[in-house]
């Protein structure tokens, strides 16, 4: 079986020689990019390269590539948010973490001491490795600085500023960015067998992020979603602040239970205001949502370029401050205090209620 990872071809080159030539095979890598550009993916596909019994690794078909495709070959390991520690009392807070742990880095050190159970090499997958807790980024440094024999470390990120620089500097970066979107149609309709004006759609939503692009393909809430963010994101705009705080209030209380959609919504609303700026820059071309021109085109009449940039900026300093554990509340509030306003006008009212 070929590597599947899609529209990532320096970094499958370097994974590709490595695997072949031990020689050239670093003891931790960083996969740094957007999320749903396949770094996960090429990092399974890595580990069954490394431990691969076929002729043409990975071969997808050996009993360590399926193992470790179905999570259950003992040398690979992917140690998340909330994952399992060797302390005994502390399975009871596992699942509320916000981080990694470093009880978990002291379990995955005591286990890469060990030679492989079963195939060549252990290879442990930190994801995501920006939510390392400033201890447990302490304690994997000295793992970084003397790794053990036939072990194979991979930290996947989508902030790798977030990681302290003798931790980057201890591994071998492999950058991930976003798939053309020639490549992510054409994926869409050869591999997953999608409609063309489908493909074309998705691909062009995606913001070259072929993983994002598949989940929507086969899950409609997913544009469910995004439709409801972009709409909630065009009221936003034109409501009084009573309105915007109710709204932060709302989406601040949630954020603990639902972090991920709290982002999803505030990366969404980035692409809207991104919209509202090239638009109001004159490079309506680039805009992302054809299909909402005609609203976007009314309302960035009304908006200046800087008025858009300080929207972004407020938007990013928010999802910032939301990572870094701030109050919900107050960030999303501060948020709203500095977007600027915009007023309705007839063709957006008159969009609105078509």
């Amino acid at each position: 079986m070929p590597w599947t990872v899609i529209g990532q071809d320096h970094a499958l080159g370097v994974l590709k020689n490595a695997a072949r030539d031990g020689g050239r095979l670093a003891h931790a890598y960083l996969f740094a990019g957007p999320a749903h550009t396949g770094k996960t993916l090429a990092a399974l596909q890595f580990a069954q390269a490394l431990n691969c019994t076929g002729e043409e690794p990975p071969c997808g078909r050996c009993r360590a590539c399926e193992k470790i495709a179905s999570g259950a070959h003992p040398d690979v390991e992917v140690v998340g948010v909330g994952g399992p520690c060797n302390e005994a009392d502390h399975a009871h807070t596992a699942a509320d973490s916000r981080g990694i742990r470093i009880c978990q880095v002291r379990r995955m050190e005591t286990v890469i001491s060990r030679a492989p159970f079963e195939g060549r090499y252990r290879v442990q997958i930190i994801e995501p490795a920006e939510r390392l807790n400033p201890e447990a980024e302490v304690a994997l440094l000295k793992t970084l600085e003397e790794p053990p024999p036939n072990v194979v470390l991979i930290l996947i990120t989508e902030q790798e500023d977030k990681l302290l620089e003798t931790v980057r500097s201890r591994a071998r970066r492999l950058a991930f960015g976003g798939a053309p979107k020639e490549i992510i149609e054409t994926a869409l309709r050869t591999r997953w067998s999608a409609e063309p004006e489908r493909a074309a759609e998705l691909a062009r939503l995606s913001g070259g992020r072929i993983g994002w692009a598949v989940i929507a393909l086969h899950d409609e809430t997913m544009m469910e979603q995004r439709h409801r963010a972009l709409a909630e994101a065009e009221a936003m705009a034109a409501a009084a602040l009573a309105e915007r705080f109710a709204y932060a209030g709302k989406l601040g209380g949630s954020y603990t239970k639902e972090r991920a959609l709290v982002q999803q919504t505030l990366e969404l609303w980035q692409e809207w205001w991104r919209d509202i700026l090239l638009i109001a820059a004159g490079r309506e071309e680039r805009a992302v949502h054809r299909d909402r021109l005609d609203r976007l085109r009314a309302l960035a009449a009304q908006c200046e370029v800087s008025a858009a940039v300080r929207a972004l900026r407020a938007i990013a300093d928010a999802r910032e401050q939301l990572e870094e554990n701030a109050s919900p509340v107050l960030a999303l509030e501060v948020m709203m205090l500095a977007v600027p306003r915009l007023r309705p006008n007839a063709v957006a009212a008159r969009l609105s209620a078509s």
